[in-house]
């Protein structure tokens, strides 16, 4: 009987992300990967050497086909947009730096010792205080986060300090276009912004209601006819979305070319996963 094949189209890389590298003149060595997803292969490397960096997480963007669609473009581009984000974002007391890009696809960012937010922590007093304060620096300079729905997105430190990561979607307010595409590009990152602040105080709501003031309560439960028919056009691609990947996870189709390499405790995977399914194979969609 032939070996069952795994659909390693789902995921970035259809092999594991190199075992050393260089960047900015210092080498690294791969040491585990976070998450690897259909978009990209996020990874952790120590460096070999005494270094100004001792241990950089490096972001591989898509580089393999799908469906016969050469998709390298995407990850260039994907690539390239955070990196200008994180150009617009340098000096934001919270914001990891940037220290190069890899390739024409890889971007390689300063580690931070800190947990995500959906990791079940208990939250030092002003944590919300202090993402708001990061939040405010990141929208002065024409920049919407437009991703703080996620927790995995918000770190705590191990001094309790809040890190805010991950800029690959957000968008930022482009001055350099003609109208009428300056004023959408305007629009579009002011609401954005809205957006920001209303999942910020939703998770304060429900993390640190006991520091929730009146004003951020209100905003936390703001819904415009916007967000309303984002969830409508949103929530049947969810749905299909996991239903797929749920039926190739238990078929054993779909497991991740890192998956030896990966760190398993990933929360966002329990909206997909069969948990009854006993020894389910490694994923890391």
């Amino acid at each position: 009987m032939p070996p069952r094949r795994h659909n390693t189209q789902m995921f970035a890389l259809s092999a594991p992300p190199p075992t050393e590298l260089v960047v900015a003149s210092c080498r690294y060595r791969l040491v585990r990967v976070f998450k690897h997803d259909f978009w990209a292969a996020t990874s952790l490397y120590q460096a070999i050497e005494p270094a100004e960096i001792p241990r950089i997480v490096v972001k591989f963007y898509r580089q393999q086909m799908f469906w016969g669609l050469n998709l390298e473009w995407v990850g260039h581009f994907s690539r390239e947009h955070e990196r200008m984000i994180y150009q617009a974002l340098e000096g934001i007391e919270g914001i990891p730096r940037c220290v190069g890009c890899i390739g024409q696809a890889g971007i390689a960012i300063e580690y931070i010792e800190a947990l995500p937010l959906d990791h079940g922590l208990t939250l030092p007093a002003g944590y919300f205080d202090q993402l708001r304060r990061i939040f405010d620096q990141v929208h002065e300079r024409g920049v919407a986060y437009v991703d703080a729905n996620k927790r995995s997105n918000m770190l705590v430190g191990v001094d309790g300090k809040a890190w805010l990561i991950d800029f690959q979607i957000s968008i930022r307010r482009r001055d350099d276009l003609l109208w009428p595409l300056q004023a959408i590009s305007a629009w579009a990152v002011q609401y954005m912004q809205e957006k920001d602040l209303y999942h910020l105080y939703k998770h304060k709501r429900r993390l640190a209601k006991a520091e929730l003031r009146p004003e951020e309560e209100a905003i936390s439960y703001h819904r415009t006819g916007m967000h309303w028919l984002h969830t409508q056009l949103t929530n049947p691609y969810r749905r299909v979305r996991r239903f797929l990947l749920r039926r190739q996870y238990t078929k054993g189709n779909l497991v991740s070319p890192t998956a030896k390499l990966e760190d398993h405790f990933q929360p966002e995977k329990k909206t997909w996963r069969d948990s009854s399914k006993e020894n389910p194979p490694d994923s890391g969609v």
